[in-house]
């Protein structure tokens, strides 16, 4: 026992070791790891999760029963106290150990990817007030002209809106973008919608991917005009990208790419939305004028999404931003948190690109 929990010490050890060196080498990562290794592994997975209930249910129950027994084993033992109290933390250390290793192995190496701007040849540049109200100025009329499809009143989206198969669409559209990229695509990552509501968005999150199942999830509660976006988002970490900048950068494409006009609405409204929230850093008062100037329709839809966030208010907001803030910074994302923003540099740049 103790020899197998030494192992996987030793091997999560490795892992790391391993990252920290392949983040020297981009190049290297992108043509053996993430066109290779990683995609055997992405196959692999698509196979295992075809059950129609989430897996990280059955990995979580799995884990629950393994530490419970393990408890059970350690309280019934004869050994000593100090020596239960240091095999407690050997197994943990193991277990922590196998965690990292496996996370790394099945996508975690990503992180040291080459950098979706240098693969597209993109210049980033930080967006500075004027830009944020050139892409303000443009945005707008596109998001009023798809909103009109679902009505000119003061009555919010619903779920009804939403099309069929929304996964499988969304699966599709982003297939699409990634293969028009030069990216690969031929695999399936599955979504799965997180029970309760509000499992993820208590705790200040939309969704989330699973990478030793390969699951993309999201919380059922999301609001019916997110869930497009959002379900988007995370089937791009499934086909191996980890900057949540470029995350959101291809859902972007990926839905106002789309032939779905829904779908179409919800890539604008989301691009919108995060422009004119940075905007609002800059300038309260134009931001307030601007709202104030939007349809009902755009307004109620604005509204109804926070009013549905405020059924599931945050669990322990500042430790789940600093968490997620150190997390992103350990992965090589300087920025933190704040990378999701780094989709305005992102689009601008495609933008400028493509004109």
């Amino acid at each position: 026992m103790k020899n197998k929990s030494w192992i996987w010490i030793g091997l999560g050890v490795l892992a790391v070791g391993i990252r920290w060196i392949l983040g020297y080498f981009p190049q290297a990562v992108e043509s053996f790891y993430t066109r290779g290794l990683f995609l055997a592994f992405r196959k692999a997975l698509d196979v295992i999760t075809v059950i129609p209930i989430p897996f990280v249910y059955i990995v979580l129950g799995g884990i629950l029963v393994y530490l419970t027994l393990g408890i059970v084993r350690l309280v019934k033992s004869k050994d000593k106290f100090l020596h239960k109290i240091g095999r407690a933390f050997l197994s943990f250390g193991a277990f922590l150990g196998g965690t990292v290793f496996f996370f790394l192995l099945f996508w975690g190496y990503n992180y040291a990817r080459l950098p979706l701007e240098t693969h597209l040849k993109l210049s980033l540049a930080p967006l500075s007030k004027e830009d944020l109200e050139t892409s303000l100025k443009e945005v707008i009329p596109l998001v009023k002209e798809q909103r009109i499809q679902f009505g000119k009143d003061s009555v919010a989206v619903v779920a009804s809106h939403l099309p069929e198969a929304l996964a499988s669409l969304i699966r599709s559209d982003l297939q699409h973008t990634l293969k028009d990229l030069g990216y690969p695509y031929q695999f399936s990552p599955k979504v799965r919608q997180l029970q309760p509501k509000g499992i993820l968005l208590r705790f200040n999150t939309l969704g989330v991917y699973f990478p030793w199942t390969g699951e993309c999830n999201i919380d059922v509660g999301l609001h019916p005009l997110e869930k497009p976006f959002v379900m988007a988002h995370e089937m791009a970490h499934g086909y191996g990208f980890t900057d949540e900048g470029t995350c959101n950068f291809l859902a972007y494409l990926a839905c106002i790419r789309s032939k779905n006009s829904f779908i179409q609405y919800a890539g604008y409204f989301e691009y919108f939305s995060t422009l004119a929230v940075n905007y609002r850093k800059y300038d309260r008062e134009a931001y307030t004028a601007m709202m104030k100037s939007l349809p009902a329709s755009v307004k109620a839809d604005w509204n109804s999404i926070i009013e549905n966030h405020e059924h599931y208010p945050n669990i322990m907001p500042k430790l789940r931003h600093y968490t997620y803030d150190t997390y992103l910074k350990v992965q090589g994302i300087s920025e933190g948190i704040q990378n999701y923003n780094r989709v305005l540099m992102l689009v601008k740049a495609w933008e400028v690109k493509s004109n």
